[in-house]
């Protein structure tokens, strides 16, 4: 069943191939207005749900391989997603305020994964009535394998070729070529890198 393209704004912008729209599966719902979305059209797949909100900006780059993808931004929020990268099952990119989130080059993410640049809710300071938790960039660097059942929250920042271990908590920095695992996550291993073969 191809993409369903729903467009309830103005000055919208879609540039995702019609190839890829009959080959992928998924809605892309469009509300308000400014919205764009660009995918490369040398995308391997590309389906799941998209919801934009007004002014948010997602762009993919080439050979990007998803099919559950969920991703909800809203205006000021932007997406930049690198050269083949992949998610192996659903993984969530939420941005519920106006911040960016980058993932880089030859990423892998396993199922069951949320990355996300705010908390949802405010929390307000008693004293003050001032909010103390906003919202945060992401930056996820090249080449990062994202184990299963990963949160990725605001803030984070996982440096090139770093591994990130199933059902860990990210929100802070993770420096190049490291292993880390745990809630929160912490170094386990430095100067180790990783392949896709099982070599």
């Amino acid at each position: 069943m191809p993409i369903l393209i729903a467009d309830n704004g103005m000055n919208n912008s879609v540039q995702v191939s019609a190839d890829l729209i009959a080959k992928g599966n998924g809605k892309i719902l469009l509300e308000g207005d400014n919205n764009s979305i660009v995918v490369d059209p040398s995308a391997l797949a590309f389906g799941g749900f998209i919801h934009l909100k007004g002014g948010a900006t997602v762009t993919i780059g080439g050979a990007f391989n998803a099919t559950q993808i969920f991703i909800y931004a809203v205006r000021g929020a932007l997406l930049r997603i690198g050269r083949r990268t992949g998610f192996n099952g659903s993984v969530r990119l939420l941005m519920h305020e106006a911040a960016q989130m980058t993932i880089g080059e030859d990423c892998l993410f396993a199922s069951d994964v949320d990355v996300t640049i705010s908390d949802m809710h405010s929390i307000i300071d008693v004293a003050t009535g001032k909010r103390i938790n906003p919202a945060k960039n992401i930056n996820v660097g090249n080449r990062v394998w994202i184990g299963q059942r990963c949160m990725i929250l605001k803030g984070a920042d996982i440096g090139d070729g770093s591994i990130i271990g199933a059902n860990s908590l990210v929100s802070k920095m993770i420096p190049p070529n490291c292993l880390a695992a745990g809630s929160p996550a912490r170094l386990l291993r430095p100067n180790v890198t990783w392949d896709q073969r099982l070599l």
